[in-house]
């Protein structure tokens, strides 16, 4: 029986289609799951919460400058958020014996075009990862997503295609253990004006 998970979502354009990714070994860092446990209505077999998923830390906000030494607010490509996820897990097997737990996943984003962008499309680029896999390189994947702007708007949410994950189980991992993280695929000089931007003081 499948679990559902979600985190804040808040979109107004969606995407139809549905992407596989079998994650049988793979790599890097991801909670935010429903840990209520549900029981099997065609037997007596306890079903196992759904793995963590959650936003990797300084990766869930990405700035993107046109090339150049730039770097005022004029120089803004674009500016996105990942604003949250949902999805449910359903885990393979029968009678309390699970060979795999199966995740579906659409993530949600906020993207505002700046004014370094003249096109009126922009594509970015993000993963999703499971550490326990790491150094296996399907331990992480990536994934494009093409934000198409009305003319007559400048920021807009979408929600980007199903993305099916498939963990296999065994002794030392039977699936609610399991963490998965989600982020931008970011430069280093992102992911450092992220943590930079962190540090700054805040009123709240």
């Amino acid at each position: 029986m499948a679990s559902e998970f979600s985190t804040m979502f808040n979109y107004r354009m969606t995407r139809s289609g549905s992407r596989m990714v079998t994650f049988c070994l793979l790599i890097l860092f991801l909670a935010g799951c429903d840990t209520n446990k549900e029981l099997n209505p065609w037997a007596s077999y306890p079903v196992p919460s759904c793995p963590k998923v959650q936003l990797l830390g300084d990766t869930n906000i990405i700035t993107a400058y046109r090339s150049g030494l730039g770097r005022d607010i004029t120089d803004i490509r674009y500016e996105a958020e990942i604003t949250g996820f949902k999805g449910n897990c359903e885990y393979i097997g029968k009678k309390g014996i699970y060979s795999a737990v199966k995740l579906v996943l659409k993530v949600n984003f906020e993207i505002t075009r700046g004014p370094a962008e003249r096109k009126r499309s922009l594509d970015f680029v993000y993963f999703i990862a499971v550490p326990e896999f790491y150094p296996k390189p399907s331990g992480r994947q990536n994934f494009n997503v093409r934000a198409k702007f009305p003319e007559n708007r400048n920021t807009i949410n979408i929600t980007d295609e199903e993305v099916e994950i498939t963990i296999p189980l065994k002794k030392g991992r039977k699936g609610p253990g399991s963490i998965i993280y989600i982020g931008f695929l970011l430069t280093a000089e992102q992911l450092n004006f992220n943590r930079q931007k962190r540090q700054m003081p805040h009123i709240k």
